[in-house]
């Protein structure tokens, strides 16, 4: 299967292991010419394609944050001395999460766009292999989708945290995205949202009012991705 995208900047599609059948990731970027000013700020979407669930259980969920912390993190990992720098944190700012049965949303800050794609490979793959090991699995479910869109700006950027926020229905209470982090005292060095949440002072009752100011529909954009 093979999806396309009116307007976007390149394509690539990796075929990955033969389980019986291909499992592909389906990497996109939609980065318009009115955006070539690159303001460093992007979304990005991972799911599973022809309607199938990307994570089965809370479990996998749990998994993929550990990726997220794994490779976001500044923090050398003990057993790799290295003098070269470690997963992404040096280029990547995680600034906003979202983990639904559907799929994964990130809005992130880089100014290496190269960064993106393999971030999203790394994470991707490590998930297909988390997958593989679990008992009873005899095939992989999914093929993945990987896409990421150019965001005009910083406040484009605060109204896409909102957007990824409401996609939970107990928003306010959700483990599986990043809502802890701008309205409680959850804290990782894996997750810099200092970007977004200085826009509205660090009050997080000023958050608050903003994703009160304007619901929206769960699950609209994969309703947009598979049409």
């Amino acid at each position: 299967m093979t999806h396309i995208f009116a307007g976007a900047y390149f394509c690539k599609k990796l075929i990955i292991v033969q389980d019986p059948r291909p499992i592909v990731l389906y990497m996109q970027s939609f980065l318009h010419t009115a955006l070539l000013r690159d303001s460093g700020y992007f979304h990005i979407w991972m799911s599973a394609v022809e309607g199938r669930s990307f994570f089965d259980n809370d479990q996998a969920k749990a998994f993929f944050i550990t990726l997220l912390q794994d490779n976001l993190s500044p923090r050398a990992r003990l057993q790799e001395l290295s003098l070269q720098p470690i997963g992404f944190a040096h280029a990547i700012d995680l600034l906003a999460f979202s983990l639904m049965e559907r799929g994964v949303h990130l809005l992130i800050y880089t100014k290496n766009k190269k960064s993106i794609e393999e971030l999203g490979q790394v994470l991707l793959l490590s998930y297909l292999s988390y997958l593989q090991g679990q008992p009873g699995l005899s095939k992989l479910p999914f093929h993945s989708l990987f896409i990421f869109d150019g965001l005009a700006g910083r406040h484009e950027a605060l109204y896409v945290s909102r957007d990824i926020h409401l996609l939970h229905e107990d928003w306010r209470g959700d483990r599986y995205s990043s809502i802890g982090f701008y309205l409680d005292d959850r804290r990782g060095d894996w997750m810099r949202p200092y970007r977004i949440t200085t826009l509205f002072n660090n009050v997080p009752r000023r958050y608050v009012q903003l994703l009160k100011s304007q619901k929206t529909q769960p699950d609209v954009i994969f309703e947009y991705l598979e049409t």
